[in-house]
This record gives structure tokens, C-alpha cells and sequence, in this order.
């Protein structure tokens, strides 16, 4: 059974942990007010509350969430595990999120590629796939980093890792090709995106400058505050905190205290490194 979770903007999240325990999709005849079939429409019903997610376009090609994480499945047992005892229960290799009502899905997958940037800075690849069942988006990945020390997911930034997405109208083997590409491609430009992590280990910010910088990349006021209060603990009477260490301390309170949907989450990482592991001026 799937654990439920509320979360903020009223958005309750459904998390699994196998991709056969997801629920499956259909696509079903649409009805008018006189109980005629509209042929332009289809809608997608979700089989097991057997409720309606959305309405799509006749031409519209499903592709399930459960297909999409089983294709994230198969790709990742070809690739190295992380190390026993590297990750915590807290932080597994896989996870699976529904939210929107089911509309939309979340996979995250850490690959076992270990990277050192320093001592005691060690990372392993994170890889995000997301799904929807609106017409929103079409299938997506995209990249973070898991930092050992404390297990906090590190997000580069857009320019760093690999943005992928495909329509919805391939067939599952050809889906599965797919996101095998795109997946190697990522692991391959890994290493060049940790470049930002290490240039940003080199460079210092203000500590009085973290809350600002948040709130000009449109981090909420309240999350802004806070990260940028424990800053300016942590670089005490010093004033000056390396970028990095600022971003360690922003992403830590993104992964382990807010409870936001996935969509919100990517937006508030994406924020937080444009903000935060910029070169200075």
C-alpha cells in the first residue's frame, strides 16, 4: 500500500516503493451533457479509485506512470549500485511519488558513481523522471546530486545536467530506448556539472546576502528568512560563508523540513542554485 502524505498547497502525495505497486491508467470515452461520445476527447481513469485524472485529446498517447518507472527500473539494474551503507533509509535509491490526483509522477534513482570533489565531498548521481497524464509535459529527466555527508539532494543548475523530454506517443520500447539515452547522456556530462559545486567551494558570499539573494529568485520570504538566519550562524562574527557552504545549508532545509509537491520542489532547488552558486560578480 502507498504511503500518503499532505503536504503544502493542499497537495496530498502518494509515495511507493515498487514500480509494480503503482496504479495502472486507461483511456476511456468521453460523454456530453446529453450522454452523446465526444469523438475529439478521450478522458484517463485511473483503474483502481476508477476516477477520472483529466481529459486529453483524442490523438493523445498514454504512457502509464507504472510503464514510465518500470522503464526507469530496467535501466537502472544495469547500472552500478551505490555502495552498501552509503545511503540511509531517509535518502533509499529509488523512490516514487504520485501527486495532482494521480496526474503526475515522480522517480528519483541515485546511480552508483561515486565523485569526490574533496575531503569529505563525496557525491553520487541522482537521477529525476517525471510523467504526467495531462498533456502538461511529456516525459522528463533530469539530473541532482546526493551528498554523502549528510544526505542532502544538491540540484545544478539548469545549464549543468541534462533536460530531457519526449512526446507521449512512442511505444513502450522505444520509451525504454529512450530514457536509456538520455540517462547515459546525463551520467556523462556528470562530472562537467560538478564544475559549479567546485568553483562555488572557492568563492565566499555574505552572509547578510544569502536572504536577498533568495528572495530576487523568487524563494518565499519565510524560506528565504530562515536559510539565510542559519548562514549567518554558522559564519558567526566571520561574516563571510563559501558559497557552497550557504548552498549546503539551503538544500539541507529543502530536503529534510519542507513538505511541498514535487513540482514546487524543483522549482524552490532550481531558485536556490541560481541564487546561491552563481560566480561572484
Amino acid at each position: 500500500m502507498p504511503a500518503v502524505t499532505p503536504t503544502g498547497r493542499r497537495a496530498t502525495v502518494e509515495a511507493f516503493t515498487r514500480p509494480d505497486g503503482l496504479p495502472t491508467y486507461s483511456l476511456v470515452p468521453v460523454r456530453g451533457p446529453d450522454g452523446e461520445i465526444l469523438d475529439a476527447y478521450r478522458a484517463v481513469r485511473r483503474d483502481d479509485h476508477r476516477t477520472i485524472v483529466s481529459v486529453v485529446s483524442a490523438k493523445y498517447g498514454l504512457v502509464g506512470h507504472r510503464e514510465v518507472a518500470q522503464a526507469v527500473d530496467r535501466v537502472g539494474a544495469a547500472l552500478e549500485p551505490p555502495e552498501p551503507g552509503a545511503l540511509t533509509s531517509a535518502f533509499p535509491r529509488r523512490s516514487i511519488r504520485l501527486y495532482s490526483g494521480g496526474r503526475r509522477m515522480e522517480i528519483k534513482l541515485v546511480v552508483g558513481r561515486r565523485f569526490t570533489l574533496g575531503e569529505g565531498e563525496a557525491l553520487y548521481p541522482g537521477l529525476r523522471v517525471l510523467n504526467s497524464l495531462d498533456g502538461s509535459w511529456a516525459v522528463r529527466v533530469s539530473g541532482f546530486a546526493v551528498r554523502l555527508a549528510c544526505q542532502n539532494q544538491l540540484y545544478v543548475d539548469r545549464g549543468n545536467v541534462v533536460e530531457w523530454r519526449e512526446l507521449h506517443l512512442a511505444p513502450e520500447a522505444d520509451l525504454l530506448a529512450q530514457l536509456g539515452r538520455a540517462i547515459h547522456e546525463f551520467l556523462g556530462r556528470f562530472a562537467d556539472g560538478l564544475s559549479l559545486y567546485t568553483r562555488a567551494m572557492h568563492e565566499e558570499i555574505l552572509a547578510s546576502d544569502v536572504e536577498p539573494a533568495l528572495r530576487a529568485q523568487g524563494v518565499p520570504g519565510v524560506h528565504a528568512a530562515t536559510i539565510g538566519a542559519r548562514v549567518a550562524v554558522e559564519a558567526s562574527h566571520v561574516a563571510f560563508r563559501s558559497r557552497w557552504a550557504a548552498y549546503q545549508v539551503a538544500t539541507a532545509y529543502l530536503t529534510r523540513e519542507l513538505r511541498v509537491n514535487p513540482d514546487r520542489e524543483r522549482q524552490l532547488e532550481r531558485a536556490v542554485a541560481r541564487a546561491l552558486l552563481r560566480p561572484a560578480a
